[in-house]
């Protein structure tokens, strides 16, 4: 969709069709008009942040994109702190500014709170329709969660598109090797044994993108299922491996967030993110089961070569809970696993926890089989992803009882072997994915 001179919209599927943007709001956005940088940035009681992320916003556009048209999106799930009137405190140009909100009754820089959680895909929608709209030739989406926001973050995002035109790009945090073991573990190897691309950060919330990728987004149906409101960072991820556009990485160094934030309970946030990974690879099977290499990812810029410092993680007490909850998980595992491999997991059970060495081949065969499991949809997939949290637990004890005392580079290498045990194993996986689509 576009807007012509005279303020009439031109085309477009996704406002007018699907009524996403209300009245008021496409009158403000035909108002500000054409734009070159947009940055989006979805909220919800993240009055504790904030400030200091729009700041980052607006110095990133007075120092690194001061002769370009530039534009920051808010939309709120309807905040109940402030999150809405301390962003506009904190705006330092507030005719740069646009608030949205999910109630779709929007004024400019005033957001009407919805009450409720719609999802973080709905922002997003509503962002990239805004960004169709103005015909932004780059996106950056943040996350107003983290504390360690600099200018040079967003200029990072945004500069792969704007001079050497990729469609998206997604961040390198600067981690200890040990850090964020969903990632490590499950996600990084998983999609890039099979999406065939070494993407770092497969679930970040924050990336920059093109005119072309959003506008290939929008097009999707993925907008209204489970998918979009519990996963839609990875599939924005996968989506931009899987369809064929210029894809890159930028090292933004160090991610944190506010301590004494309200976190997800665990069990939720995995049943999550591996169901969403198991639905991305249900959705884009036609994509990776033909891929036989996992190619480089372009880096843009040089990764920071700081120290981070390694997590308080008690890898036995993992161990300890995959041990006592293995007995208890039989019924549900003969299904989903097969005989050797759930035989090789019960044998690991009955070593003392501190001993347990949960190898990179049986993992790698756990997974896939978990996947094949889903994909044949034996039971529910919530249950399915259920399920694998023991394992998972006792893979990532393992993993970090053995490494607790290690150097990072002899991680890294660790985690690299794993990455290539789950290459290695892909061609059993597609035979088993092939064999259950036949059926």
């Amino acid at each position: 969709m576009t807007a012509s001179k005279d303020g009439a919209l031109r085309g477009g599927h996704s406002v007018t069709q699907d009524s996403l943007l209300s009245d008021e709001l496409l009158r403000q956005l035909m108002a500000v008009g054409h734009v070159d940088v947009l940055v989006g940035l979805p909220t919800l009681n993240n009055a504790a942040t904030i400030g200091g992320v729009v700041a980052a916003v607006h110095q990133a556009f007075a120092k690194y994109f001061p002769r370009d048209r530039t534009l920051l999106v808010n939309s709120d799930g309807g905040s109940d702190d402030g999150t809405p009137a301390i962003l506009r405190e904190s705006s330092g140009d507030t005719t740069e500014t646009l608030t949205v909100t999910h109630s779709l009754r929007t004024s400019h820089l005033i957001s009407t709170p919805y009450h409720g959680l719609p999802g973080k895909g709905n922002a997003l929608r509503h962002i990239l329709t805004a960004a169709e709209l103005t015909q932004a030739r780059a996106v950056a989406m943040l996350d107003a969660d983290v504390t360690t926001m600099t200018p040079e973050w967003i200029a990072a995002l945004i500069r792969p598109v704007t001079n050497q035109q990729f469609d998206y790009v997604a961040p390198v945090y600067e981690r200890h090797a040990l850090d964020g073991p969903l990632v490590t573990q499950v996600v990084r190897p998983l999609i890039r044994a099979t999406y065939g691309w070494q993407v770092q950060e497969p679930l970040a919330a924050e990336f920059g993108c093109s005119s072309r990728f959003l506008s290939y987004c929008l097009e999707q149906d993925v907008w209204e299922s489970k998918l979009a409101r519990y996963g839609i960072d990875l599939w924005m991820t996968c989506a931009a491996l899987s369809s064929g556009f210029r894809c890159c990485q930028a090292p933004l160094g160090p991610r944190a967030t506010a301590p004494g934030l309200v976190r997800p309970v665990f069990r939720d946030v995995f049943q999550q993110v591996a169901g969403s990974a198991f639905g991305c690879l249900d959705l884009h099977a036609s994509y990776w089961l033909t891929r036989s290499t996992a190619d480089p990812l372009t880096m843009v810029g040089t990764p920071p070569g700081g120290r981070t410092d390694a997590p308080a993680t008690d890898g036995a007490r993992l161990t300890q809970s995959f041990c006592a909850d293995l007995e208890n998980l039989q019924s549900v595992l003969e299904p989903i696993l097969s005989r050797d491999t759930l035989h090789a997991l019960n044998r690991l059970a009955d070593v003392d926890s501190e001993q347990l060495r949960y190898t990179d081949d049986l993992w790698v065969s756990t997974v896939y089989e978990f996947l094949v499991a889903h994909h044949r949809g034996v039971m529910r997939g919530e249950h399915i992803a259920q399920a694998l949290i023991p394992l998972y637990l006792g893979r990532t004890g393992s993993f970090l009882i053995q490494y607790a005392a290690a150097d990072p580079a002899e991680v890294n290498s660790a985690l690299e072997s794993l990455c290539l045990q789950f290459e290695r194993s892909k061609p059993d996986l597609v035979e088993r994915w092939n064999k259950t689509s036949q059926r």
